[in-house]
């Protein structure tokens, strides 16, 4: 199987192992994209080139869904509807990270980045600590909104994954 066309296009099968050995490349791809959010690459280029390499992860995870889908002869609608939603909700992120980070600023420097990182630590001990009221709940639904296309994309892959092949 061509490697390329593994990735692009969206004709043919794929069978369970080629398809978790796929996923698996495209979830290292999406973590490892994260990258293009530092201070120094958007200092110089905005969010632009993690726009456009998560585009890319998209349609990647998209095709390898499908494929996987079409030898368990299922249809390819479900894929195509967790991708709508996982693009939308990038379409978001990428809206809150251009907010944050401008382009033009100077680098972090180590000192703020990790002032962020304790900052991160703070809101997670408030997310994982006994209710402290009305406003402690409705922060943690607002994460749990904000992680649900990830965590239903997950499911999704799972499911997908798992479905047996038909002749």
């Amino acid at each position: 199987m061509d490697p390329i066309a593994l990735f692009t296009a969206s004709d043919g099968r794929l069978g369970r192992k080629p398809f978790w050995l796929a996923l698996a490349a495209v979830y290292l791809a999406s973590f490892a994209s994260h990258w293009l959010l530092t201070g120094s690459v958007t200092a110089r280029s905005g969010v632009w080139p993690f726009a456009f390499v998560q585009a890319g992860i998209l349609w990647a995870w998209t095709v390898v869904h499908i494929k996987r889908l079409r030898d368990a002869g299922r249809p390819a609608a479900g894929a195509i509807g967790v991708a709508i939603l996982y693009g939308l909700s990038l379409g978001l992120l990428l809206l809150l990270v251009a907010v944050f980070f401008v382009a033009g600023d100077p680098p972090e420097s180590p000192a703020a980045s990790a002032f962020g990182f304790f900052l991160l630590l703070a809101i997670l001990g408030v997310l994982f600590s006994p209710d402290f009221g009305v406003f402690t709940a409705i922060l943690k639904m607002l994460v749990l909104i904000a992680c649900l296309p990830v965590l239903i994309s997950i499911l999704f892959s799972v499911y997908t994954g798992l479905r047996r092949a038909v002749p």
